[in-house]
C-alpha cells in the first residue's frame, strides 16, 4: 500500500495506491462479471458505499488505461474488495476483466467518488442501468431500515437481475426494466417511461441516477419537471454511447 500525494482538496487528496491481486473471478450473470481482489494493507481501506476504485489496467505497450469501477462490497477481515463489471461492449477495462485469472495483478487508486447515501433524506430512489447497478445495490444495503427506498434498474433480461443483501425489516421497492431485445443500452425510453410510473413520496428525498450520459441528462430534466430541486439529485454519467471513456475513466465529452 502506497500513499498518494494528491493536491489538497483534489479528487486524489485522500486516495491510496493499492497493488491488487485477483483472488476470484467469474460470471455473476450473462452480462456481469464479478471479481474479488486483495492487496497488502487492504484491511485499512476506508470507503463509503457508492465510491469506486480507479483500476490502472495494464496494456500491451507497458502503459496503463484508467477505468473506474464501483466497490460492490468490502470484507476487511479477509481482506478483499469485490467489483461487479458490466461486459457490454469492448474496451481496455472489460477486455482485461474478461480474460483475467487468479493471481493476475494491477494497481488501483481509491476510494474515489462523491455520490454516497444521503442519510438526511427520508426517501431514496435509485435509477440506472447495469453500470450503475453495483453502486445502487451497495448504497441500498447501507441505508437505515426506516428509510423508504425505491429502485428502477435497466438490464437485458431477467437472468441479469440481482437482489440486494437486505437486513431484516429493510423493505425495498425494486423494479426491473428488461430490454429483452426491444432496445439497446443507452436508449432513453425504457428508464424514462418506467420512471413516469413511479410516484415520488412526500417529504425530503434524494434520487441517485447512474447510466449512459444521454439517459442521465434526460432523467434529470424529467425529475426537475416533477419539482425535484437540483440538490435532491445525485447524477453520474458512467459512459457515453458511441464514445470510449477518457484516460481518467470518465466519459469523453461530446462536442
Amino acid at each position: 500500500m502506497l500513499e498518494l500525494v494528491g493536491q489538497a482538496g483534489g479528487p486524489l487528496a485522500d486516495a491510496t495506491l493499492w497493488q491488487l491481486e485477483v483472488v476470484e473471478t467469474g460470471p455473476l450473470s450473462p452480462t456481469m462479471q464479478r471479481m474479488v481482489l486483495t492487496a497488502p494493507g487492504l484491511e485499512g481501506l476506508r470507503h463509503l458505499p457508492g465510491q469506486d476504485l480507479m483500476l490502472r489496467v495494464p496494456r500491451a505497450d507497458g502503459k496503463v488505461t484508467n477505468r473506474r469501477y464501483t466497490v460492490r462490497s468490502f470484507d476487511a477481515a479477509r481482506p478483499a474488495v469485490t467489483i461487479d463489471v458490466s461486459l457490454h461492449g469492448a474496451g481496455p477495462g472489460t477486455d482485461w476483466i474478461r480474460t483475467a485469472t487468479i493471481g493476475d495483478r494491477l494497481d488501483a487508486i481509491g476510494p474515489r467518488g462523491k455520490i454516497t447515501p444521503r442519510l438526511d433524506a427520508v426517501w431514496h430512489l435509485f435509477v440506472g442501468d447495469e453500470t450503475g447497478m453495483p453502486g445502487a445495490l451497495a448504497m441500498i444495503e447501507a441505508l437505515p431500515t426506516a428509510s423508504t427506498v425505491k429502485a428502477l434498474l435497466e438490464i437485458d433480461t431477467p437472468a441479469d437481475e440481482q437482489e440486494p443483501d437486505l437486513r431484516e425489516g429493510q423493505p425495498v421497492d425494486l423494479r426491473w426494466v428488461h430490454r429483452s431485445g426491444n432496445s439497446v443500452p443507452g436508449d432513453t425510453s425504457p428508464l424514462r417511461d418506467a420512471l413516469a410510473g413511479i410516484d415520488l413520496p412526500a417529504g425530503t428525498g434524494h434520487v441517485y441516477v447512474a447510466a449512459e450520459a444521454g439517459v442521465v441528462r434526460s432523467i434529470q430534466r424529467d425529475l426537475a419537471e416533477r419539482g425535484l430541486p437540483p440538490e435532491g439529485i445525485s447524477a453520474k454519467a458512467y459512459w457515453r454511447r458511441g464514445l470510449p471513456n477518457a484516460e481518467h475513466g470518465e466519459p469523453l465529452r461530446q462536442d
